[in-house]
């Protein structure tokens, strides 16, 4: 990706417009970084705040970017690695339990929209096609949304918090179709799909329904090579490229994986954004799916930041506001199509009305893939450029009403509470436990009373600390950086994550939310404060205890939220001092006898 960028500005540079380019980007980060600053204030999701961005800044309003296309190559980079990161994301062990019941109830959910949001969609005056790509847009939820309304509130680990996990995951997987879909669609509609006409396909051409067919059996064709290849390379190549605990090889290597993946995607006429999210959903089946996850977590979020706010360019200001009333009405009819299907599939699932009106409450806007699939609908043709705005606009209007939506299913509970379950529902896992808390304040007694403790580093000292937990028969978690270790260790039934122990998605992977104390054994310091501050910025109460070598850095440990350190010249010290006391005390005894 960085050579992309390097052979961007060389370009610009050579047409005189790398100082131009450097501007743009400068201008578009500068204001996006201003606009959330606002959002975060009063609690709002940061990617409305691009969006609006992108509106404000763009040729339509202040016009400080009057040129979008300067940054347009940087968005498509940012498209590849969100999709990447979905697919790299996507985890169906977090919804094991109910897990038949939530996979049918988002995919229930999700194509009943598709199918509902068609004649909808042609009511607004849309084609065929495009109410079609309008319906699976507008079917997508936004996770990031969903858990930042659940994670303050401690609901994660509800219900609510699982379902939302589950039918997001649902959708992830059926994103897949949605991307595959587009250029027969873009045919559909008379236009050829952008990025979509390389020679294997347009080769075989011979009708429209030929090319359809074509298209469809090459595009399966090419998942499934990828996938089988994926399932038995991949983690031979990534612990080749981990062996040593080098791990910027290691996110070489995925990325080259992931361009590769979306090379080819694009080869065969299914466009490069299913290929970056197949290669992180293949990559999502291997050890080190959460290392990469944090390495990758700061370009993302910067990526994100330039791509929704290039989005935000397009969008006419003007226009959106002439049509006002026309993205009210999407807007509610989003909520009162998407979210009732969500609540009624959710209830015919197992869960209680209450649970129901939260989750759909919780899904009930558009996503971020929502915005992809707009962008390239747009460029295929599918989408009139004059219709892209207000689509836009009621995704933007959807992600900042959904805080108030929850909130607002939330005063409903004890009403809804006294209505039935499913009458063909005998039992469910998709209800509270006996004891569990019904309001938000004490969801936190759902969690674990106790998940142990997390060991950082199996060298010598976390070995001894592993065996002294495993007689006390305290459950621990490991966290090591060698490949080799991790695959021995976990085929010896040990709990054990590879990564690096300051790495945040790493410390969630291993649970340091819910563990009791973790022990950072790693002989180096400077890995051992980084550790410290990102396990205390994640858990404030979790015990930490940490060695390091010298005591000048037990201060500087102490002071990044170590609640115990030991130092290796100080232990050094006491215990030859011990073991001299002993003999001088030997051979005293010796002497008086």
């Amino acid at each position: 990706m960085a050579l992309c960028l390097t052979t961007l500005l060389a370009q610009q540079s050579s047409s005189g417009g790398a100082a131009s380019l450097m501007v743009d980007l400068l201008l578009t980060l500068a204001a996006a970084a201003c606009i959330t600053i606002i959002f975060k204030r009063f609690g709002l999701a940061t990617i409305p705040g691009y969006l609006i961005t992108g509106a404000i800044i763009g040729p339509s309003a202040l016009a400080l970017i009057s040129s979008p296309e300067n940054v347009q190559a940087i968005s498509g980079l940012a498209i590849l690695l969100l999709m990447f990161t979905i697919g790299l994301q996507l985890d169906l062990a977090g919804i094991r339990s109910g897990m038949v019941s939530i996979l049918s109830i988002g995919l229930g959910s999700t194509l009943a929209t598709w199918a509902i949001g068609i004649p909808v969609g042609m009511a607004f005056g849309l084609s065929a096609p495009a109410a079609l790509v309008l319906a699976m847009a507008m079917s997508m939820s936004s996770t990031a949304v969903a858990m930042g309304v659940l994670q303050p509130r401690r609901e994660v680990n509800r219900i609510q918090g699982r379902l939302c996990i589950g039918v997001s995951v649902t959708q992830d997987l059926l994103s897949i179709a949605i991307l595959a879909l587009m250029p027969p669609i873009a045919m559909w509609a008379g236009q050829q799909a952008a990025g979509s006409t390389p020679g294997l396909v347009s080769g075989l051409s011979g009708g429209p329904l030929v090319d359809l067919l074509v298209s469809g059996v090459v595009a399966m064709l090419a998942v499934g090579l990828m996938v089988a290849i994926g399932k038995h390379a991949l983690p031979k190549l990534l612990r080749e490229a981990a062996r040593g605990g080098a791990s910027e090889t290691l996110l070489v290597v995925a990325s080259a994986v992931a361009l590769a993946a979306a090379a080819l995607t694009t080869y065969v006429g299914i466009g490069p954004a299913l290929g970056a999210f197949l290669a992180g959903f293949m990559l999502a089946t291997t050890a080190f799916r959460h290392q990469l996850a944090g390495q990758l977590a700061p370009l993302r979020e910067l990526f994100m930041a330039v791509f929704f706010t290039v989005v935000g360019l397009n969008m006419n200001v003007p226009s959106v506001l002439d049509a006002w009333w026309v993205v009210l009405l999407g807007v509610g009819a989003l909520f009162a199509v998407k979210g009732t299907i969500l609540v009624i599939s959710t209830w015919a699932g197992g869960a209680n009305a209450a649970t129901s009106l939260q989750t759909g409450a919780l899904l009930t806007q558009a996503g971020e893939f929502s915005l992809v699939v707009f962008a390239g609908a747009a460029m295929s043709g599918i989408i009139p450029e004059a219709q892209q705005p207000v689509m836009i606009a009621v995704v933007v209007l959807s992600l900042i009403l959904t805080p108030w939506a929850y909130d607002l299913s939330k005063l409903a509970a004890p009403v809804l509470s006294r209505f039935p379950a499913a009458p063909w529902i005998k039992s469910s896992a998709l209800v509270e436990r006996a004891g569990a808390p019904a309001d938000a304040d004490s969801a936190g007694a759902t969690e674990p009373a106790s998940a142990g403790v997390i060991v950082a580093g199996f060298g010598l000292v976390g070995r001894a600390v592993v065996d002294r937990l495993q007689i006390a028969q305290i459950p621990y978690t490991i966290v090591e950086l060698n490949p080799g270790t991790v695959r021995k260790q976990g085929s010896l039934g040990r709990a054990i994550v590879y990564g690096d122990i300051s790495n945040p998605e790493v410390l969630e992977s291993a649970g340091v939310r819910t563990a009791d104390a973790i022990i950072i054994t790693i002989p180096d310091d400077d890995a051992i404060l980084l550790a410290c501050q990102a396990i205390r910025a994640i858990s404030p109460t979790i015990f930490i205890a940490a060695r390091t070598s010298f005591l000048s850095n037990a201060f500087l440990a102490t002071n990044a939220g170590a609640d115990h350190v030991t130092v290796a010249e100080v232990a050094t010290a006491e215990a030859m001092a011990k073991q001299v006391m002993q003999q001088l005390e030997k051979r005293a005894a010796a002497g008086k006898a």
